[in-house]
């Protein structure tokens, strides 16, 4: 434990929130319930329990800890505490290996491959099984991406929340000009389209109609499930289909006014700080974070735009989850932590604050932001009319044909080079990266 003592963290005890108390005490149904079974047989409470628990991505806060993993296990098991490893860019599960400080839990995006090329994550199969905890009640394409990660369908985590994707809009800067709202069910052409009209310089402003392609072009088409990489060979895959991903990013960005300063760069300032951007594709969770923090955006939100070959999805499922390591040894109260975060109650307050649940129950989709005052009045359902799109099959040379992707559309963008030449040269340089990493 010496080595980790610059680290930063908390031992997590807390109060109770009003709404645990009419949890009641009973059998579970398949994990849509909060239960309470913190006694072991004769009556005797249980020792005193410590779990580790590493958040490998930004998205968890300690507020958010508290209030929906902290508080409601602390209810049922007050004999469980946590300690937590906040995350930190240059200290992460490698380090945490090196040093023989391996966490109970692991807070993850949906790519673990490196996790599973360290051994660390558990198979919950059994475990799930044991403790009667209903895969089915969760979003069927998130739990086929996390099936995807094992070779015979192993669930190597949980999913705790979700990520979905929609079109933000400033309904002043169309009132501005005369242009009518975007609505749900748009594709990408429509919406493009759109963004002709409100593309200009006015007094000196330049008014921007979409900024679509941050996190690169690859992420753009992601809805469209386009292979990078062959399953069974390996190699890097450049397919026909980037023809049309590209020809439509180039028709945006055709529009001069269109043009952001940096392709990839992130379109949330335009939208929210400098109220610039008429139209702003985005992560839902990201843009409600944002919006919380301004008084004066006039802004509503429709159905993310969608490619004509996949109708109603949005950009490639993405999730948060935990990832339960091998090595722990409190298993059983591990996946009591596990059961409560998922359980309908749970995850109904997760929702009504504004985060997207993993379930399929409606009726606490329904309840997304109900808690937010500054979102009454918007147009909150056209987000759930799409779908997430499959996750593409998962390799370690993933990131190499992206990046060569990406890149040849920044060439594409900058008038380097025509849509076919920079595709051409995409092949080669994802050909070679790929290469270069299976010798390593």
């Amino acid at each position: 434990m010496k080595q980790l003592m610059f680290m930063k963290r908390s031992k997590i005890h807390l109060l109770v929130f009003p709404f645990l108390l009419l949890l009641a005490a009973g059998c579970s149904n398949g994990g849509g319930e909060m239960t309470s079974a913190d006694k072991v047989d004769d009556g005797k409470p249980k020792a005193p329990v410590t779990l580790k628990v590493l958040f490998s991505n930004p998205g968890m806060t300690d507020e958010i800890f508290q209030q929906l993993i902290a508080e409601p296990v602390k209810q049922l098991y007050p004999h469980i505490s946590f300690e937590t490893i906040k995350f930190q860019p240059d200290f992460g599960l490698n380090e945490l290996i090196s040093a023989g400080e391996i966490p109970d839990l692991i807070y993850a995006t949906p790519y673990i491959q490196s996790m599973l090329d360290s051994d660390i994550p558990l198979d919950l199969t059994e475990q799930l099984k044991k403790h009667n905890i209903d895969t089915s009640r969760f979003n069927p394409t998130i739990m086929d991406a996390i099936k995807s990660f094992g070779t015979k369908g192993e669930i190597y985590s949980l999913p705790y929340m979700s990520q979905s994707f929609a079109l933000w809009y400033n309904k002043s800067i169309f009132d501005r000009f005369g242009v009518p709202y975007p609505k749900d069910g748009m594709t990408w052409d429509e919406a493009i389209e759109l963004s002709k009209k409100l593309a200009r310089v006015e007094n000196g402003v330049q008014y921007r109609g979409m900024v679509a392609t941050h996190g690169g072009i690859a992420t753009f088409a992601s809805s469209l499930s386009i292979e990078l990489v062959d399953p069974k060979t390996s190699n890097a895959l450049v397919s026909d289909h980037w023809n049309a991903v590209f020809a439509k990013g180039k028709a945006l960005y055709d529009v001069v006014e269109n043009r952001p300063l940096k392709l990839n760069a992130s379109n949330v300032q335009l939208f929210v700080k400098d109220k610039t951007l008429a139209m702003a594709p985005y992560w839902t969770g990201g843009m409600i974070g944002n919006l919380a923090l301004v008084k004066d955006l006039d802004w509503d939100v429709v159905q993310a735009p969608s490619f004509t070959e996949a109708p109603d999805k949005y950009y490639q499922v993405d999730y948060h989850q935990f990832v339960v390591s091998k090595t722990t040894k409190h298993i059983d109260d591990v996946m009591d932590v596990l059961k409560v975060i998922v359980s309908d109650e749970v995850q109904a307050k997760a929702a009504r604050m504004g985060k997207e649940t993993v379930l399929t129950n409606q009726s606490i989709i329904d309840q997304f932001a109900q808690d937010l005052d500054f979102v009454k009045g918007k147009n909150l359902k056209g987000i759930f009319k799409s779908q997430p799109s499959n996750m593409i099959y998962q390799s370690k040379y993933n990131g190499a044909v992206s990046g060569a992707i990406n890149a040849a559309f920044n060439d594409v963008f900058e008038g380097k080079s025509d849509i076919n030449s920079a595709l051409r040269k995409a092949k080669e340089e994802a050909d070679k990266k790929v290469a270069e990493l299976k010798v390593q």
